[in-house]
């Protein structure tokens, strides 16, 4: 059994080193901006998305990064979105809501729900922090609907594994 269990162990030892470029070590602290995460994507860092009037869509990036210990911040950069009709053309800001879901050692399954605008420029950027602790961390982001009381998924979302420093 025992054994087994050291096995385990050093199975995690080096998938952990693998995920962290080889390197386990204390850093020092900077006034760097954060690096990005290493992770491990399911489909893709991109999602597309529709949003809440209008015909309004878009696709924005999902980056990970880590200001701190223990700290997982995530910033979504806006592709552009666009829209039809008069509606758009008086407000060409599209509306969604994000949605967040973590699983590690500090919490299990713990949503988060924010909101967000994108307008027609490339580049827009919308960032949050989450504390997600030390670790091996599986985190999703996915857009929701914005103006209805239900979660109604808009869009497929997308889904990282990582390990957080």
């Amino acid at each position: 059994m025992r054994t087994r269990f050291r096995s385990l162990i050093a199975a995690v030892a080096v998938t952990a080193a693998t995920l962290t470029g080889g390197v386990i070590a204390a850093v020092p602290a900077s006034a760097a901006p954060p690096k990005d995460i290493p992770k491990i994507s399911q489909y893709s860092d991109n999602i597309g998305a529709f949003g809440d009037h209008d015909f309004c869509r878009g696709a924005f990036n999902v980056r990970l990064s880590s200001p701190k210990r223990g700290v997982t911040r995530v910033t979504l950069t806006s592709f552009g979105f666009t829209g039809n009709g008069r509606g758009w053309a008086k407000n060409p800001k599209c509306k969604l809501l994000i949605g967040t879901t973590f699983t590690s050692a500090k919490a299990f399954d713990r949503q988060s729900f924010f909101p967000v605008v994108f307008g027609t420029r490339p580049g827009e950027k919308v960032t949050r922090d989450f504390a997600t602790g030390s670790g091996l961390v599986q985190l999703g982001v996915a857009p929701y609907a914005a103006n209805n009381p239900v979660r109604v998924l808009q869009g497929y979302g997308a889904s990282f594994y990582f390990i957080a420093p």
